[in-house]
Formats: C-alpha cells, sequence, structure tokens
C-alpha cells in the first residue's frame, strides 16, 4: 500500500521524469509519466479526504473495489472530493486545464504502453500542453491540488 507522503512524491518525482522526457523529444514516454503524475495526485488527495493512511491496494467489496482500484481520471476525482475545483461550476481555468489534460486519455490510458497503435499519439505541442496543464503556475491541476492543500 502506498501512504500518501509518497504517492506526492511520485507524482512529483513522475512529473520531473515527464520534462526530462520532453527534453529528449519523447513525446509519448512523457505523456505516460504525466497521466501517471496525476493518476498519484489523485490518489494522495484521496487519501486526504477520506482520511486513509495508505491507498487501498485491495477492496474486497466489488463495487467499492472499482472507485479505487481504477486508473480514470473522472472516477478518481469524484472519490478524492476535487470536483469543487475542476468542475464547469467552479474556477473556469481550473476546469480548462483538467479538461484539456483528461480528454487525451480516453479509458484505460494505462493501456497506451501496451498498444503499438497508440504510439506516436503525441506529438510536441501536445506533450508541452499536457505539461502546461499540470503544472501552470496560477491554475495548472497539480499546482491547484499543491496550493489548495487539498492532498
Amino acid at each position: 500500500m502506498a501512504v500518501p507522503n509518497e504517492l506526492k512524491k511520485i507524482a512529483l518525482t513522475r512529473l520531473k521524469t515527464a520534462k526530462i522526457l520532453i527534453d529528449a523529444s519523447d513525446w509519448d514516454g512523457a505523456a505516460y509519466m504525466l497521466g501517471y503524475a496525476l493518476e498519484c495526485a489523485l490518489k494522495a488527495a484521496i487519501c486526504k479526504s477520506l482520511r486513509l493512511t495508505a491507498y487501498p491496494d485491495t477492496v474486497k467489496d466489488g463495487p467499492i473495489r472499482t472507485f479505487f482500484a481504477t486508473h480514470k481520471f473522472d472516477q478518481l476525482l469524484v472519490v478524492s472530493g476535487l470536483q469543487d475545483i475542476f468542475n464547469a461550476a467552479g474556477n473556469v481555468d481550473c476546469f480548462r486545464h483538467w479538461s484539456e489534460f483528461t480528454v487525451e486519455y480516453p479509458g484505460d490510458w494505462p493501456s497506451m504502453r501496451y498498444n503499438l497503435g497508440r504510439m506516436n499519439q503525441f506529438d510536441e505541442k501536445k506533450a508541452r500542453a499536457l505539461h502546461a496543464n499540470l503544472t501552470d503556475p496560477q491554475h495548472g491541476v497539480l499546482t491547484t491540488i499543491k496550493r489548495k492543500r487539498r492532498w
């Protein structure tokens, strides 16, 4: 089980890894790392919101399990309690960054690491935009989560 501080550290480390990959023109690798960074950040926020000492890696109840054992950003957003920030009725800029980021990761996005058909899906423009959507100093998704102390 990952504890909240580990999840935050993983998120920030994957963000750094993504920047290294962007600088090396590995757009797909950077996009994958950025998705991983957001997932870990959301799971850290879930721990804080639900006052969990560790993110559950196994949950026996079927319906409850789907909320924890998922990679779907929208599901993780709901459980994290961050919907008040990243929705159309909240801050427009925060919602825009969330939407522009998550639209690039449909469904079970981690499958992109095994799917040759999804290789070369990201170019420089998309990878840099994804990075900016997480790190924009005012309204980036990870910036906002940190600033609002929600993880």
